[in-house]
């Protein structure tokens, strides 16, 4: 899928996760063990090809050690990056 067919929302949360797990100083294999989310799923996630359900955030959050809404927030600002 090409970033012009990508949602920007999509996008910004992906941007946000990628942030996130990069400042943890995790890979995304790391992040899928503690996180117990297949490594091709947060690929997708990060590349904003696919968009992660509750469950998913929580899980992700949890394992990166942040409250869910941090992650929120993160997308929120990546969101205000692209207005």
């Amino acid at each position: 899928m090409a970033n012009s067919e990508k949602s920007i929302e999509l996008l910004a949360f992906g941007r946000a996760l990628r942030n996130l797990r990069k400042e943890k100083m995790l890979t995304q294999d790391e992040l899928s063990f503690y996180s117990r989310v297949d490594r091709s799923y947060i690929s997708e996630l990060e590349n904003g090809e696919k968009a992660p359900s509750l469950l998913t955030i929580t899980a992700l959050a949890r394992a990166l050690h942040v409250k869910p809404s941090a992650l929120i927030e993160d997308y929120e600002r990546e969101m205000n990056l692209d207005t």
